[in-house]
């Protein structure tokens, strides 16, 4: 069964209002698998989704496992439709973030904001190693840059007043 992991995030924002990820993120995590040994893995999504199969199971024992031991997959969350199939938690994922599981992330503040939530099978995430592309909205509401955050910092290239530092980050299961 799928478990949601909440990615949130605190930032500095420098003459920037807004930022949110794209749908077409490349994004890369450490994952640990959800069972007794703990094995970890690195797991890149590209285009929101992401698959591993776990090295430390070989010959015989690899058939006699369930697919959750063997593989771990780790996409961007979608909302379910009305009337579609399958139950968990994915429906409350509307009152997490709206529409999207991409949330924005405005304003300045401590505090940890969620700003995606990911889907995750035999797998638990632990670290986000690097960020994708975020549009960025400057203090007028206009979008200005598509930042690639991949240090997990942007600094926009044409005057470098604009900044976006990504200041810690945690997961948690939602």
């Amino acid at each position: 069964m799928p478990m949601l992991y909440g990615l949130y995030v605190e930032a500095e924002l420098c003459n920037v209002s807004s930022f949110r990820f794209s749908d077409s993120s490349d994004w890369i995590f450490q994952v640990q698998k959800r069972s007794r040994n703990g094995t970890v893995e690195p797991i890149e999504l590209q285009q929101g989704v992401g698959r591993l199969e776990w090295g430390d199971i070989h010959g015989a024992d690899r058939l006699a496992c369930d697919r959750s031991e063997r593989e771990a997959t780790m996409r961007i969350a979608r909302p379910r439709k009305a009337g579609s199939k399958g139950k968990g938690k994915l429906g409350k994922l509307g009152k997490l973030c709206g529409e999207t599981p991409l949330a924005e992330y405005a304003g300045q503040g401590t505090f940890p904001r969620l700003v995606a939530v990911f889907e995750c099978e035999g797998c638990e995430p632990l670290e986000w190693t690097t960020g994708g592309i975020a549009c960025v909205q400057d203090e007028n509401g206009q979008e200005v840059a598509r930042a690639q955050l991949d240090s997990m910092m942007w600094q926009d290239p044409r005057d470098g007043e604009a900044c976006i530092r990504i200041t810690s980050h945690e997961f948690r299961r939602l």
